[in-house]
């Protein structure tokens, strides 16, 4: 990385610790931010510095998308109107269906979204390390999730070792050392025996390593847990499994598991209530909200506010676009306003500076990286990205985030960088080979069967 400065100018600059102003910008050298101010002032403190102005547009933090199945972007728009239990056995099908090779496109045109829709730093989860690979040849900053399943006791040891096997070439790879970190994923109640869980816990915390579960998504899930039930119960007696129902909510069950008191990266979590909030809130585990899956499959609206004032670290996540059809994180969160708004009846709950704090600097804290991302402040890695606000869905602006969040679209994004390095010029992705990752995308699709041949229709 060229260790030159680089003076880049907007009409409005957006930090996220302090407020918005206008014809300012940041000076970048090398991988960091060394100033953050207005233009005349930066001009002149650095007068040898490279200018690029964007004009009429906002610069701001690079988005944090605490949530997705990079693996998963072949699949867009095939599991359409489902219940959640056959939209999950549609899925573990049709991925059946892809090799290893399709996996690892689909996941780079994954990433190619991501990049050209201004996140900079991605959470992804995967049962193969497709998406990691993904995150290394795009340039972004995250964090890859490797998935764990195993529904009987008596195979925990097993698939333990499965798991570690997996992650042996992912924790030794080089980009796992700067920009792409490697934790563990034991998916969800319904498809981890609480002997695997315990065992992951074990694992992580001997070599520290984050965790992330799926947790309290589902109704389908809350009647397994707490009442032995339902449509997962009738799934694990036809396969001759024996599970004794706990009784609780799935959060007290992760919390009596011991796997809360690991700081968990919890997904979705929209059944809770008031004990479940404060048992994360004193785990201090964090929570990634992905309001467009939740209401897509039907699951409900998760008590965000209830959340936010509870000192949970939150972040958003666009989970996988086979539940949300798009990986914009600026559309997840302008829904996942409107829907708080909508289900409490309250025009004034949440606000726009609150959402975006959320896709940025509440994304960060979530995943521990708050002194290094989420805001543009000197001696921060220079993650950020240019929001164009010329469009005609989006003039006039008087205020900026109020822009961002209600008008703006991912396809207004004219910039991304991370760590200095420009990602995304406004015309292409510099790292990835895009004309070859969409021919390769549409290949793999015409290959694959409709899903009702899978769900037998």
């Amino acid at each position: 990385m060229s260790s030159a400065r680089a003076l880049y100018l907007a009409k409005w600059v957006v930090p996220i610790t302090r407020p918005p102003f206008r014809q300012g910008g940041i000076v970048v050298e090398g991988e960091r931010i060394v100033a953050v101010g207005g233009e005349a002032e930066l001009r002149a403190q650095f007068p040898e510095a490279a200018v690029r102005d964007f004009g009429e547009a906002a610069l701001l933090p690079g988005l944090v998308n605490v949530h997705a199945h990079l693996e998963l972007t072949a699949l867009r728009g095939m599991l359409e109107d489902l219940p959640f239990v056959k939209w999950l056995a549609a899925l573990t099908r049709l991925r059946e269906g892809l090799s290893a090779e399709d996996v690892r496109e689909s996941a780079r045109a994954g990433v190619l979204e991501a990049i050209r829709s201004g996140q900079t730093t991605i959470v992804d989860v995967g049962a193969t390390g497709a998406g990691f690979d993904a995150l290394c040849e795009g340039g972004t900053r995250g964090l890859f999730f490797q998935e764990v399943f195993g529904l009987r006791p008596e195979d925990a040891e097993e698939s333990l070792r499965g798991l570690i096997e997996r992650l042996q070439p992912l924790r030794a790879h080089p980009c796992a050392f700067t920009r792409v970190g490697v934790g563990i994923s034991p998916h969800a109640p319904y498809t981890v025996s609480a002997r695997l869980f315990l065992r992951t816990v074990e694992y992580a915390r001997a070599h520290a390593l984050p965790l992330c579960v799926h947790i309290a998504e589902s109704h389908a899930e809350v009647e397994f847990v707490r009442h032995g039930r339902g449509d997962f119960a009738r799934i694990y007696e036809r396969r001759g499994l024996l599970w004794r129902a706990p009784g609780v909510s799935p959060i007290r069950y992760l919390h009596d598991l011991g796997v809360l008191a690991a700081r968990p990266l919890l997904v979705h979590g929209v059944h809770m209530d008031e004990e479940d909030i404060a048992l994360i809130a004193h785990s201090g585990a964090a929570i990634a909200h992905c309001p467009k899956s939740n209401a897509k499959l039907g699951h409900g609206v998760a008590p965000l506010p209830e959340w936010v004032r509870a000192g949970i670290a939150v972040g958003v996540g666009t989970d996988s676009v086979a539940s949300n059809n798009a990986c914009d994180l600026l559309e997840e969160a302008r829904f996942g306003l409107l829907m708080q708004r909508a289900h409490r009846a309250s025009p004034t709950l949440l606000s726009a500076e609150a959402m975006l704090r959320l896709l940025t600097l509440g994304g960060a804290r979530a995943l521990s990286l708050e002194t290094r991302i989420g805001s543009l402040e000197p001696g921060k890695e220079a993650d950020f990205i240019v929001v164009d606000l010329s469009g005609a869905h989006v003039q006039p602006v008087d205020d900026p985030v109020t822009a961002i969040v209600f008008s703006a679209r991912a396809s207004d994004v004219c910039f991304t960088a991370v760590g200095g390095r420009v990602l995304f010029d406004g015309a292409s992705v510099t790292t990835l080979d895009e004309e070859r990752v969409r021919a390769r995308l549409r290949e793999i699709r015409a290959r694959l069967p409709h899903r009702d041949a899978l769900l037998g229709d």
